[in-house]
């Protein structure tokens, strides 16, 4: 939903030692942090079913605020709204040292960010960095919309009947006998 649960609501619930630094290592951007704190409590999340969803969109919102405290440290003046690629890779390479970001990663990551809504403006490729919309570049979490994908599946079924056609009979008949001949060898 977007909303952090307050101390006291951990603790009232014994929770604090399962979330109050991992939620702490988010806001701050820590992707390490992140990580390994998940792999400690490993146990308690698979346990309860939060494991996938915590690695999977969790470091989402941690990428987000990792390059907003970039935004925020190398911004020039409150009407620059840039945020150089470079400067991602360094934070990222140093909030991470034992993955091996790249650019073409940082991009990716850019790219998701922008287009799930979690960041507001556009990428400029050539230029190699990111243009914040001057109104609300970061929007609050709580507003952004879950993105779902959906699939036609009909259109997938006849894109994939006309990219990949049916074997022909006798190359079919040749994977028989070869698939035959095999495992009778074996045997």
């Amino acid at each position: 939903m977007g909303y952090f649960p307050k101390i006291e609501l951990l603790e009232k619930y014994k929770l604090v030692d399962q979330y109050w630094n991992l939620l702490q290592a988010l806001k701050a951007g820590d992707l390490a942090g992140y990580s390994t704190h998940l792999e400690i409590h490993f146990d308690y999340f698979y346990s309860n079913h939060t494991y996938s969803l915590l690695k999977d969109r969790g470091i989402v919102l941690a990428w987000r605020c990792l390059v907003k405290k970039v935004y925020l440290l190398t911004k020039k003046s409150e009407t620059h709204s840039i945020v150089l690629f470079k400067d991602c890779l360094k934070a990222f390479r140093l909030c991470d040292p034992e993955c091996e970001y790249t650019m073409d990663e940082i991009e990716c990551i850019l790219v998701s960010l922008v287009s799930q809504g979690y960041i507001r403006g556009y990428l400029h490729h050539q230029k190699q960095r990111l243009v914040l919309s001057r109104v609300n570049g970061f929007p609050p979490v709580s507003q952004v919309r879950l993105y779902q994908e959906r699939y036609n599946e009909a259109a997938m079924e006849d894109h994939m009947k006309k990219a990949y056609p049916p074997i022909p009979e006798e190359i079919n008949k040749l994977i028989e006998d070869e698939e035959h001949s095999s495992t009778t060898e074996i045997l």
